[in-house]
């Protein structure tokens, strides 16, 4: 193993990727939800997607304790990872918007 990273180092690394995992789950959860609400109840696609994203960020950061560092309490990191699945979240939804209706908007 390289060790001409310090420890931080290594876990700022570890956080990018982690983010780019929720980054890419969140693309592939966003369609997945619409589809399954798409007929039943329209509204409750971005709520549920939502809830989801939060879920999951705060569940990796809990339980991937290499990223949050030695000394950070339990509330701390679930609030970290639930902010870091609600921007993976909020990308993902501006995706798709621009995806969907263009650049120009509505």
């Amino acid at each position: 193993m390289d060790d001409s990273y310090s420890p931080s180092e290594r876990r700022g690394y570890r956080r990018i990727a982690i983010a780019g995992v929720l980054l890419l789950l969140a693309l592939g959860l966003f369609p997945a939800t619409a589809a399954v609400f798409d007929e039943t109840n329209e509204g409750a696609i971005l709520p549920v997607f939502v809830l989801l994203m939060v879920v999951v960020g705060a569940l990796l950061w809990v339980f991937v304790p290499a990223i949050a560092g030695e000394g950070h309490r339990l509330g701390h990191r679930v609030v970290v990872g639930a902010g870091a699945g609600l921007t993976a979240a909020a990308v993902a939804a501006l995706v798709f918007y621009a995806l969907l209706n263009g650049y120009s908007g509505t």
